[in-house]
């Protein structure tokens, strides 16, 4: 059983759910860019003001820290800005940017007077992206601590006068202000409190918004295993129908055998052979819906020669060549480790793909290529190319160029060939045509499984 655990007011697993972390990780990095941008937008301003107090106060020491606060917030600053723009929220950003800027905030309240310092009301703010931006519970009371006990030294040297000029000539000068110690005391006191409390708020908002990210990832995912359990369900549905259709189809077609046997030659002799084509396009689309909607079998690998497979592929079309008026041509020699039926099984649908597109006369060409990495079969032709509609479309299921097409074909094809480990694509041919290549790796393991993307095999 799972861990369970509370973010906000939500109870949810351990294991957050698929995509959670990449969107709470986007999210952040949003508010992350307007922080940094802001940052840059109130440096002028903020240099501007540390340069004045260097030149009007007289103490070295409140000059130097001025010096380093503001060469070194710009420099962070504009590398976290390039940063941000070039790769966006890298690793440990915001827990280093937080931390940065407590710093910062720090040095510029210690150098203009502690407690009594002008920037001091900026603490409770940085304090508050501290909560949000901060994941660690041990890392926020970290820095939390360093700052309570920031705000504690401040208080001490102002009690002690240890430093006779810690606070600003303009505001009277000396180790403090003329705040009596009981004030000192109670400002410390309330800073701590407001710094512990605004980092509580923080951390509360970031668990709110995660929860309420997290139940919506989990709406989610439910919702889609309903719909691949429906999905199943009508696919083994579908499949069950497509089955049971071949049957009676198989009737009809061996009827209209019988009667063509007897009919003479006629109008209706020409209808029953319509009628006869039309059937076994019916079975061939059954064909292609069964083999769609079953899984894909388990390889059976043996070293192939990739250029007697498509040869034999060749000689099986040349009916259907001739019919054309269309010749092969072979050339290439190269061998896959792959199950040589089921790469048969797509090169006989590259094949008639090429048929179907080529014009009377021409050449379709099967070219094997030997490669460091594998071997590539190409199947090319000089048709009419893909239809740029359904280009980037092609090997959708249902998605097809052809008028009397299932859009089945190509999809079960890339699904064979990526479950060896290869790639099926298909690009233009120059001066005309479509050239369809089908990339077989070096070797595949025997029980790997399918990789194919949007289909049910």
């Amino acid at each position: 059983m799972l861990r369970q655990r509370r973010l906000g007011n939500f109870e949810m697993s351990a294991a957050p759910p698929p995509g959670f972390r990449e969107l709470q990780q986007a999210e952040l990095g949003r508010v992350f860019g307007h922080v940094v941008g802001v940052r840059v937008l109130l440096m002028p301003i903020l240099a501007t003001a540390a340069v004045a107090l260097a030149i009007l106060e007289e103490a070295p020491w409140r000059r130097v820290m001025l010096a380093c606060f503001v060469c070194a917030a710009l420099a962070i600053s504009l590398f976290e800005l390039w940063r941000y723009r070039r790769k966006g929220l890298a690793p440990g950003a915001l827990g280093f940017n937080v931390g940065v800027g407590l710093f910062a905030q720090l040095t510029m309240t210690a150098a203009t007077g502690g407690l009594e310092s002008p920037f001091l009301p900026l603490m409770p703010i940085l304090s508050t992206f501290t909560g949000i931006c901060v994941e660690r519970s041990s890392r926020r009371i970290l820095l939390v601590g360093v700052q309570v006990l920031a705000l504690w030294a401040f208080a001490a040297l102002a009690l002690s006068g240890a430093v006779g000029e810690f606070n600003l000539s303009v505001f009277g000068g000396g180790a403090r202000a003329g705040y009596s110690d009981a004030l000192l005391l109670t400002l410390a006191t309330v800073a701590s409190l407001a710094v512990v409390a605004a980092t509580k708020v923080g951390a509360g908002m970031r668990s709110v918004f995660g929860g309420m990210l997290w139940k919506a990832f989990e709406a989610r995912e439910e919702s889609l295993r309903a719909h691949a359990e429906r999905s199943r369900e009508l696919t083994a549905l579908s499949g069950e129908i497509a089955h049971e259709l071949k049957n009676p189809l198989a009737s009809v077609k061996g009827l209209g055998a019988l009667l063509a046997r007897e009919l003479p030659e006629g109008k209706n002799a020409e209808r029953l052979s319509v009628l006869r084509r039309e059937i076994d396009r019916m079975q061939g689309i059954l064909d292609e819906f069964l083999n769609f909607s079953r899984p894909l079998g388990p390889l059976s690998l043996e070293q192939t020669e990739l250029a007697a497979l498509a040869e034999e592929v060749a000689a099986l079309h040349e009916g259907m060549a001739r019919e054309r008026r269309a010749t092969f041509v072979v050339r290439g020699e190269a061998s896959a480790r792959c199950d040589p039926r089921k790469v048969r099984q797509v090169l006989i649908n590259l094949v008639q793909n090429a048929l179907d597109a080529s014009p009377a006369g021409a050449t379709v060409e099967l070219e094997v290529v030997a490669e460091a990495e594998g071997a590539r079969v190409r199947v090319a032709d000089r048709g009419a190319g893909l239809d740029p509609a359904v280009f980037d479309r092609i090997f959708e299921p249902g998605v097809t160029s052809k008028s009397r097409g299932s859009g089945l074909g190509l999809t079960i094809a890339r699904a064979l060939a990526r479950q060896h480990g290869g790639e099926l694509v298909l690009r233009a041919r120059e001066d005309g045509g479509c050239v369809a290549e089908l990339r077989l790796p070096r070797a595949v393991a025997a029980d790997e499984p399918s990789t194919a993307e949007g289909v049910s095999v």
